[in-house]
């Protein structure tokens, strides 16, 4: 049996990862698009191939799931509408704007007992999903994580998005990546706070259950050729580092709507990456940087 999903969106995540890797994904039939921009979503639709929906509500009534690719303060307001009508969801990080507005999603979901799974992107890569699963009960008092993105490059496909322009929107657009490494491995986070900027760097400190602790370090504006994503953890056992893959966004989508249609079939909602572990990241970045409205 395929599960129908809808897209929600028609900017370039929408476009080039969700919309492709649902086509791609077995056991998938994507129905259609609903973005904010009547023409924007007949375009996509029309090279998806699929309907454009004029309505969310009518995209609704067509499908069983719903992707979302849209900003925070759009998603958290549709994703509701979503569980409330029944729908289980592949949602984008992070899931909400407030941890109030992120609990009200996990209870909605659970109410509707329906699927979710957050795409959390690097825990769907398989060489650093097995080192989180090998490490996740290492023993890690500190960890230092080092981010460099070029998100702001001439020809990035982020550079005009609107809620990344705004001051501390790194931690929110970053720091999700960052936690859902974080979590596993040093535990749940008890205190958070931002830390003096360092230069081109947004700094953050967490300090986790058992008194491990970890400094994260943000930069979005770096050179295409200085990107990098550094994770190190540090134990009694010694030293780690994450593995660094090149990232296949579309594969790494297409694991992830795999495991979300296993748990709509299976109906076995809980996966380590669902809204659960959303509405986590979320309490966690409000003690940071609280959300500020574009």
């Amino acid at each position: 049996m395929e599960t129908k999903f809808g897209v929600v969106g028609t900017a370039h995540w929408a476009t080039n990862v969700h919309s492709i890797g649902l086509q791609q994904t077995p056991g998938v039939r994507l129905v259609g698009i609903w973005g904010r921009d009547p023409e924007k979503t007949r375009a996509l639709a029309a090279a998806r191939g699929v309907a454009a929906f004029v309505r969310f509500e009518d995209m609704l009534a067509e499908v069983d799931a719903v992707s979302f690719a849209v900003p925070p303060q759009i998603q958290e307001e549709l994703a509701l509408q979503a569980f409330r009508a029944g729908k289980h969801a592949l949602l984008e990080k992070p899931i909400a704007t407030t941890t109030l507005a992120a609990q009200a999603l996990a209870e909605a979901a659970a109410r509707a007992d329906v699927a979710t799974v957050v795409f959390f992107m690097r825990r769907f890569v398989p060489e650093i999903a097995e080192f989180v699963d090998r490490h996740a009960a290492g023993g890690w008092q500190a960890a230092e994580v080092e981010v460099r993105s070029a998100t702001f490059a001439p020809d990035s496909p982020y550079r005009n998005s609107v809620w990344r322009q705004v001051a501390g929107s790194e931690i929110w657009d970053v720091g999700p990546h960052i936690l859902s490494i974080l979590l596993p491995l040093l535990g749940p986070v008890t205190a958070a706070r931002a830390l003096a900027p360092d230069g081109n760097f947004t700094q953050f400190e967490t300090i986790h259950f058992g008194g491990g602790r970890a400094l994260s370090r943000i930069n979005q504006r770096a050179a295409p050729a200085d990107t990098c994503n550094l994770y190190r953890f540090r134990g009694p056992a010694g030293e780690v580092s994450a593995p660094e893959p090149v990232l296949d966004r579309t594969a790494n989508y297409v694991r992830a709507a795999t495991a979300l249609v296993a748990r709509v079939r299976d109906k076995a909602r809980v996966h380590p990456c669902d809204v659960v572990l959303g509405v986590e990241t979320v309490r966690i970045l409000e003690q940071i940087a609280p959300w500020r409205a574009a």
